[in-house]
């Protein structure tokens, strides 16, 4: 089985069940967790059928920009299943949604004054006002509280977090996360436009560039599937349920793919 195959087999699944899986979530305890679970789901395929058609189409550079948003929707994700598994409440979603959408709705508000400035003009919004309406739990934070908060999102937190004591997802034993971590740090450059860019450009002639781009394929259907997985199984969890009969289908199918 290749990773196509692995995932043809998968999108079944999820094109079978997914609908089930992803509205039985707002009916619990933590609605706001799932929601971002299976927004993430959405987000990580898009982003994974995105890169197939980078490879189909010969286009390395779009490949590692893509593959680097991928990680850290991944380490997200990832984040949000392990805290909320571990503290059976809904805090981590609602944190995500209040705080991490505040600080991006702030960031959005300074740009647009920062671009109004350029050209001379002042923005006599009161940003504040809605910003407490679209987020109020946020609103009660200062920035420096917020941007903590927030904070908690960023990868380097989240490795932090993941790794930390009763987690043990980053170790010598479970060595999945350390292993794509190098190429989440390396393919930076080509989402800034770095100068490490400009050595690679040169090897894309190289048939083995592409090559190296549909092994990294393989780890990303792996990760895309434990995505829908996990889900699954949280909101197996979430429902008061023993047994996820969706999340082991997904399983048995990586389990096949890794013997292959």
């Amino acid at each position: 089985m290749d990773y196509r195959q692995a995932d043809d087999q998968v999108f079944a699944i999820v094109e079978k069940y997914g609908a089930a899986v992803f509205g039985a979530g707002c009916n619990t305890e933590f609605p706001r967790t799932l929601r971002a679970m299976a927004m993430f789901c959405a987000k990580a395929n898009s982003l994974k059928t995105a890169m197939f058609d980078s490879v189909d189409n010969n286009n390395p550079y779009a490949y590692r920009v893509l593959y680097r948003s991928f990680c850290e929707h991944f380490l997200r994700f990832l984040y949000l299943w392990v805290r909320m598994s571990k503290e059976k409440t809904d805090a981590v979603g609602s944190e995500y949604y209040n705080f991490c959408g505040a600080i991006e709705a702030l960031d959005y508000c300074n740009s647009l004054r920062a671009a109004e400035s350029l050209v001379g003009n002042e923005i006599a919004i009161d940003f504040s006002k809605a910003i407490e309406t679209l987020y109020p739990e946020a609103a009660r934070l200062n920035k420096r509280q917020l941007e903590e908060y927030s904070g908690r999102f960023k990868y380097r937190s989240i490795l932090r977090y993941l790794s930390g004591d009763g987690i043990g997802f980053v170790s010598r034993d479970v060595p999945f996360l350390s292993a794509i971590l190098p190429a989440y740090a390396l393919y930076s450059s080509f989402v800034h436009g770095g100068p490490y860019t400009d050595l690679e450009m040169f090897e894309y002639v190289k048939p083995e560039t592409i090559e190296k781009c549909e092994s990294d394929l393989e780890v990303v259907v792996m990760m895309n599937a434990t995505v829908f997985m996990l889900t699954s199984m949280a909101v197996t969890f979430a429902k008061g349920e023993k047994v996820d009969h969706i999340g082991a289908q997904v399983n048995q199918v990586l389990r096949k793919f890794a013997a292959a």
